[in-house]
């Protein structure tokens, strides 16, 4: 009877694995739905295409059921620094993310000279949005107020960062706005294909092969590869105009360039050095580049603050 008792769960247990191995086998390969691709690789990753938005994160199958887990970024703000041998006193900040104008954003040293990034309804951005700080700060701190109220998104932690400056004097603040962060997407697993349970529809998206869909393999290694350029790099490479060569156009590969120690700058090889402009304002010139490594630092749960009545940066194109 005790021995009855142990088996029965144990046949469960081991029938549901079964059924789970099953539905595993050959789901990987591309599914299109309407306005997204859902590539799901055998390695437990996938990657979503859809206008203007990539996610990237692994999935796992219980039962008849697939999830898919996207990556989330870590943080909501995250900086890169080097040391600009041509900032003699003070420090630079570029503010950087497609929600920067968000007047939620508080940047400054703690506690009494933080401020607003941008003013209230600042409805014309320039780009770079770089300022010049007179005094250089034993450490940025940044917070975001409170969320856009996008529905799509899971709980996110209002939290306030902290990242000490040490020796570095030229910084990218980069700003992870709340539509990047998703909540998981659950497929039910068909004879047919996939049917997507979060929309509701029952429509059944059909398998194809990666080989059908992407003629390119290069191609479709990139596609992997700019998630973690855009949103989980270790370091930026980005020229005098702030082009990081993060948006999906192209990767840098430092082997065609030398490092100028005197600049703390890597150029061009093949261009003579009295053609090199360290000054240049052109988007796409790529002869000299900075390397931006990220810094780590520290986070807190949000308390009140007193902000300094002027915001960092006012953009207002109505006037």
């Amino acid at each position: 009877m005790k021995l009855n008792t142990i088996l029965f769960p144990l046949m469960i247990f081991c029938t549901t694995l079964i059924h789970a191995q099953k539905n595993a086998e050959n789901i990987d390969g591309v599914y299109k739905a309407k306005g997204a691709v859902f590539i799901i690789n055998k390695n437990k990753t996938f990657l979503i295409m859809a206008y203007a938005t990539l996610i990237k994160g692994t999935w796992n199958i219980d039962k008849d059921l697939m999830y898919l887990k996207p990556k989330n970024p870590e943080d909501k703000f995250y900086i890169y620094a080097r040391k600009n041998p041509d900032i003699k006193t003070g420090m630079r900040i570029n503010f950087t993310g497609d929600d920067i104008g968000n007047s939620n954003i508080a940047v400054g040293e703690f506690p009494n000279k933080m401020q607003s990034l941008f003013n209230d309804e600042a409805n014309c951005l320039d780009y770079p949005n770089v300022h010049m700080f007179k005094e250089k700060w034993p450490a940025i701190t940044l917070l975001e107020e409170h969320n856009d109220g996008n529905w799509k998104t899971a709980d996110i932690p209002r939290l306030m960062y902290n990242f000490p400056t040490t020796d570095y004097n030229d910084f990218i603040i980069q700003h992870m706005q709340d539509s990047l962060y998703h909540n998981d997407f659950v497929f039910k697993i068909t004879k047919k294909g996939l049917s997507d349970l979060n929309s509701g529809s029952g429509e059944i998206i059909q398998k194809s092969t990666v080989k059908e869909e992407f003629s390119n393999e290069k191609e479709m290694e990139f596609i992997n590869q700019s998630f973690d350029m855009a949103f989980n790099a270790d370091y930026k490479l980005v020229n005098n105009a702030y082009n990081m060569n993060d948006d999906m156009n192209e990767k840098i590969d430092l082997i065609g360039y030398k490092y100028d120690k005197q600049k703390n700058a890597y150029v061009n090889a093949a261009v003579p050095a009295k053609q090199l402009n360290y000054k240049s304002k052109d988007y796409h010139d790529n002869n000299v580049l900075m390397k931006f490594d990220r810094i780590t630092g520290t986070s807190q749960p949000q308390v009140a603050l007193k902000k300094l009545p002027k915001p960092l940066f006012v953009a207002n194109c109505n006037h």
